[in-house]
């Protein structure tokens, strides 16, 4: 009885709880959308991820954006088209009267400069550096030179002198950031007034607007200086680099009188709980702020994609951008039938795929065969991915045998690949110096742990084909990006989206020195023919190289292995209108009205 009585007034103690927490919870936003996996990080110069970029371009905007339904380049902060010279290698932006900071701030082109030089600046800078230090005149110079005050700093620090005095700091740091002002002068940015920016290319870049509506040409308001970290009168740390508090991204922030997070988009961010929600309220200084149906839009994370549809079904959830379920081919059955219209197939311009790790010689202490590129050509034709595509996948998908999807970029023809082939599998694993799968030892699989399915299909396909045992190691998906960053993986899962409309937005991610090449492959030869394609200014000419470089890395190097390109299922409901499937998954909610 006394047991009972304790239970009732527990459950009635919770009861009451739950009721004040209604009574007194903030009210529903407007729109309401999970973002999977939520966010890594809100630092444009440091961005990598999908749903990363998907918070920052409603946050923020660039000279140009996306248009919300052919994702093709238009105007934002600035007015398009810009001003661009004969050759090609000249633009001048003038940046809209109107473009406000959600502080009030009127936006400038210094604003501009300021965001593209700390995602090149050692320190800030991450893997889309080199959309800049590719493009724009003295933009690689001033990384290199900067990079020898890092490493003169670096070496002065492993001999132990750093640690007695300062003089060698004020010898080798730059005496006054004049002496920083003058290098960065060099690079081809210029700002003859607020309202002006004019840009020197290196060479002709024909998706360039497309570029400049990406997170790493976002601008950055002054504020931030606020929270800069800096020693011995210089605007470098110790260390020579330029470094901001990380705190700097949330709205709460106010370390050194800072503000919190100003932003110039249609949105700013109000709230940012983490692993619970991230809350964007109407940037009152937006151009068109009054007609912005979405005053307020919360992004949700779940702690799995079946608990975020059970919330899109019960409707606490609007929207969902991930749908990647054990039970997937169902719904995308019942999009295809029409039976579910909320449910949206989007054919997207990305490809699903491994990573092997062409570096490493060893990876938790245990051999890596995939040094080797005869094993991994080996893995390749041993791979039916006909069967992974329609009896696993089973989401709408299209097989992949080459990098850059076909059909997908006008005038571009991708490479053939490789077809399956076991008994070549077995043929090169010989060659190797394997004759048996046994004697690859320890193999290892990092998938995520939404991905574990594939994983199970490929092991098994493997073990079947080549008699190799796999086994899978299925991580959260920071503790997966984190190793994929660091090589601690032997094969890895990884997926390419586009970020502009070139064959380049896959193929460079394999060169040798871009952040986004997690495999360590190196290649004087594939380097060579993407660097040669750049300079040709035939359009035939130049995806003829293309298509060269490609199949080096899809039939003969093999540093990847492509599976799949990509269809995406989202679910929009049907009282939403204004979001529109594309192939870039890009949804600016400034044009997102609600009507439940």
């Amino acid at each position: 009885m006394i047991r009972n009585l304790f239970l009732f007034f527990i459950a009635l103690i919770c009861a009451l709880l739950g009721l004040f927490s209604l009574t007194h919870r903030e009210p529903r936003a407007d729109f309401t959308y999970v973002n999977p996996s939520g966010i890594h990080t809100l630092d444009p110069a440091r961005m990598s991820w999908m749903q990363d970029f998907r918070v920052a371009l409603n946050l923020w905007e660039g000279l140009t954006t996306w248009d919300p339904k052919t994702t093709e380049p238009v105007g934002a902060a600035a007015y398009f088209p810009p001003g661009r010279s004969a050759d090609g290698l000249t633009y001048t932006f003038q940046i809209r009267e109107d473009a406000r900071w959600s502080n009030g701030d009127p936006v400038t082109s210094r604003d501009f400069v300021r965001g593209w030089r700390r995602a090149i600046e050692p320190g800030t800078s991450a893997d889309y550096a080199f959309f800049l230090t590719e493009n724009i005149v003295g933009a690689a110079e001033y990384v290199r030179w900067r990079q020898e005050t890092v490493d003169a700093l670096s070496m002065l620090r492993s001999r132990g002198r750093l640690n007695k005095t300062n003089d060698e700091l004020r010898m080798i740091l730059p005496r006054s950031a004049a002496d920083l002002e003058k290098r960065f002068a060099e690079v081809g940015l210029e700002t003859p007034d607020d309202t002006t920016l004019v840009v020197h290319l290196r060479k002709p870049c024909p998706y360039f607007l497309d570029l400049t509506a990406f997170a790493t040409f976002l601008p950055i308001h002054e504020s931030i200086e606020m929270l800069r970290s800096n020693e011995v009168d210089s605007p470098l740390t110790r260390e020579g680099l330029v470094v901001y508090d990380p705190q700097w991204t949330k709205p709460d922030y106010h370390r050194n009188g800072y503000p919190g997070l100003v932003t110039n988009g249609a949105y700013s961010l109000s709230d940012w709980s983490f692993k619970r929600r991230a809350r964007l309220s109407i940037n009152p200084y937006f151009r068109s702020a009054d007609d912005i149906r979405c005053k307020t839009i919360d992004m949700l994370e779940y702690d799995n994609v079946s608990a975020s549809i059970m919330a899109y079904e019960s409707g606490d959830v609007d929207f969902l951008t991930d749908l990647t379920v054990p039970y997937q081919h169902e719904l995308v059955r019942l999009a295809q039938s029409g039976e579910r219209p909320d449910l949206k197939l989007c054919a997207v311009l990305a490809t699903q795929f491994l990573n092997f790790n062409c570096d490493s010689k060893t990876v938790g202490g245990a051999p890596n065969p995939f040094k080797d590129a005869r094993v991994r050509r080996a893995f390749t034709l041993a791979t039916d991915r006909e069967k992974l595509v329609s009896q696993v996948l089973g989401n709408g998908d299209r097989i992949a045998k080459s990098f850059v999807p076909p059909g997908a970029i006008p005038g571009y023809t991708p490479a053939s690949g490789i077809e399956h082939n076991i008994d070549r599998a077995r043929t090169l694993l010989r060659d190797a110096g394997y004759t048996s799968g046994e004697q690859l030892g320890h193999i290892e699989l990092l998938v995520t742990s939404n991905t574990v399915r594939l994983g199970e299909a490929l092991a098994t396909m493997w073990e079947d084909a080549l008699g190799v045992r796999v086994e899978l190691r299925a991580q959260e998906s920071k503790t997966f990006a984190q190793d994929k960053i660091s090589r601690n993986f032997m094969m890895a899962r990884g997926s390419w989206y586009a970020d502009y409309n070139d064959p380049t937005t896959f193929l460079n991610c394999l060169t040798t020195a871009n952040g986004n090449n997690d495999t360590g492959y190196s290649s004087e030869k594939y380097d060579a023919l993407l660097a040669k394609a750049n300079a040709e200014a035939n359009p035939a000419t130049r995806a003829r190289l293309l298509s060269d470089a490609e199949s080096l890395i899809v039939e003969t190097d093999c540093p990847i292995l492509p599976i799949s390109h990509s269809t995406e299922l989202i679910a929009i409901k049907p009282y939403v209108k204004g979001l529109y499937p594309n192939a870039r998954l890009w949804f600016p909610f400034r044009y997102v009205s609600v009507d439940r």
